[in-house]
């Protein structure tokens, strides 16, 4: 069987990335669709509505395709390379409905922005946090509650000082940032590496039970964030 760097399912389709080569397959395992659209491209997301999935790639690209006709809808940079952007292997999400998708950028100041893109059109609606500390490796969407949590850090001077937080997005800001120590950001930060990938092996250089031991912790940010409230 070919081995992919990211292998996730929805339960009606799966999605396997090889890095050049993007396999859409049926619940059934058969392929029905296979696209080179992208170099590098890591990353795989579905839309929570079923239309769509979005590849990212670690060239500071975004596609977008549709499920249920098999085809690119668009690509584009979100990462143009202008005032020293760069792509970074940072986690993005959809929104519950499907309508937008979040994806960190990360600046030249070495800080992070947080891209907001329109599904209906696929343009840039909002850029957030430009200017501020921050460095977000993570954002995630609790369909629950329709809030949005961000792991990163507060980068500080010198690197000892850096404040590893966990957060919600409240509009434009930050709410709420509930310190971690840095043992919890670094364990938190690689988990949501190897989920973001289907746990497989290959990526997270894993042997197949410790990755179905490390994918039945179903380990949250938004439960994360609340542990720390309490």
């Amino acid at each position: 069987m070919q081995e992919f760097e990211t292998y996730i399912t929805n339960g009606e389709y799966r999605v396997g990335c090889t890095g050049q080569t993007v396999y859409l397959f049926g619940r059934d395992g058969a392929v029905l669709a296979k696209f080179r659209d992208l170099k590098y491209a890591y990353q795989a997301y579905f839309s929570p509505n079923g239309k769509v999935f979005a590849v990212k790639s670690n060239e500071g690209r975004l596609a977008i395709y549709h499920l249920a006709e098999r085809r690119l809808l668009s690509k584009f940079r979100y990462a143009t390379g202008a005032d020293g952007e760069q792509p970074q292997d940072t986690i993005g999400c959809f929104s519950p409905d499907g309508e937008r998708f979040f994806v960190p950028l990360y600046r030249a100041d070495l800080c992070s922005s947080l891209l907001v893109y329109r599904m209906s059109d696929f343009s840039l609606e909002e850029r957030l946090f430009d200017g501020g500390n921050q460095v977000l490796d993570c954002i995630e969407s609790d369909a629950a509650t329709e809030t949005y949590y961000l792991l990163g850090f507060f980068r500080n001077p010198s690197p000892e000082s850096n404040a590893y937080f966990v957060a919600r997005l409240n509009g434009d800001s930050l709410a709420d940032a509930a310190p971690l120590s840095e043992r919890e950001y670094d364990f938190y930060r690689q988990y949501k590496d190897f989920e973001a990938t289907g746990f497989t092996s290959t990526s997270a250089c894993l042997t197949p039970a410790e990755a179905e031991r490390l994918k039945a912790r179903k380990h949250t940010l938004a439960r994360l964030w609340k542990n720390k409230q309490q």
